[in-house]
């Protein structure tokens, strides 16, 4: 057990932390847009989707705290190898990289803390009804609270709709460069899969990028409509 401790709080260890928390955030990125497309098939189906979570607060409420844990830590760990990294480097080695880097590589702190930001928000919107309430206490015809409603309401909001764009702009450059970031460091790579696994990262970045923002514009545009 200490030799496990040990080896976690090393470099290698923090590096294999964060990309492991990486991919189990990812993950639920990936499911929760999954979850939310139902918007496309109407307010029965996506009201008794919000419901059928409610239904569970216990473990509704320990997803949420081990998500909220999840993202601090990522954040935590994140900073650290960050820090560790810029101080190990040489100044003639971080200028070859920066040169043969990605743009969402070189912004993976900028977009980290755009992404930060737009969950906070986001939280603070949707979730927790704090920021443009007005409609959180409606209900439709089937006695389900109407989750449906205040999603379009809060998306025909032109303000609104540039604040979720902006997290999703985020969202993609991080997920781009960090998924393929987090196979590497946890090992998974060969000569033979290295081309998949450097597109893994845009891949699944183009994938919940597209079904949030189609979410987003079609409730804007009008297609899906109270």
């Amino acid at each position: 057990m200490t030799r496990l401790v040990s080896h976690l709080q090393s470099s290698v260890g923090r590096k294999v932390l964060t990309a492991l928390s990486g991919l189990g955030l990812t993950i639920y990125v990936i499911f929760h847009m999954l979850g939310n497309l139902q918007v496309f098939q109407g307010p029965h189906a996506f009201n008794s989707y919000a419901a059928f979570l409610r239904d569970m607060p216990i473990l509704l409420w320990t997803a949420r705290i081990g998500l909220l844990s999840i993202v601090v830590l990522h954040i935590v760990l994140a900073t650290q190898v960050s820090l560790q990294n810029h101080r190990a480097r040489p100044i003639g080695y971080a200028i070859h990289r920066y040169r043969q880097a990605s743009f969402a590589s070189r912004t993976m702190a900028v977009s980290g803390m755009v992404l930060f930001l737009f969950i906070v928000f986001h939280l603070l919107h949707l979730t927790a009804g704090v920021i443009g309430s007005s409609s959180s206490d409606r209900v439709d015809a089937e006695g389900y609270r109407d989750v449906y409603g205040k999603v379009i309401v809060a998306f025909q909001n032109p303000l609104v709709v540039v604040l979720y764009l902006a997290g999703q702009l985020g969202l993609g450059l991080h997920l781009s460069h960090a998924v393929s970031s987090s196979l590497q460091t946890l090992g998974l790579e060969h000569a033979a899969l290295d081309r998949l696994f450097k597109a893994a990262g845009s891949a699944v970045a183009l994938l919940v990028v597209l079904g949030n923002v189609g979410i987003i514009l079609a409730v804007f545009l009008g297609i899906v409509r109270l």
